[in-house]
């Protein structure tokens, strides 16, 4: 899945990351991220907390300023 977000254009990724469902895209991302990355326990331990609605929601607001100013989630995601 983050080769597949990562691939897209920056308005799709922003509206992916709307609060509204964007917690589960901010979650889902950070575990695939660790599944397919370096194994960092912090981007794992985080994915599975944004996938909690109100943690996941105040994170994926992060995640649209991250992405509208790098075109790529960057925050705890590494």
């Amino acid at each position: 899945m983050n080769k597949w977000f990562d691939s897209q254009s920056k308005i799709v990724k922003i509206l992916l990351l709307i609060p509204i469902w964007g917690w589960v895209i901010a979650g889902l991302y950070r575990i695939f991220k660790y599944l397919d990355g370096k194994k960092n326990t912090t981007t794992l331990v985080f994915g599975i907390l944004f996938i909690v609605p109100f943690i996941g929601f105040f994170g994926s607001i992060v995640d649209i300023f991250t992405v509208a100013t790098e075109d790529k989630i960057k925050f705890l995601a590494d």
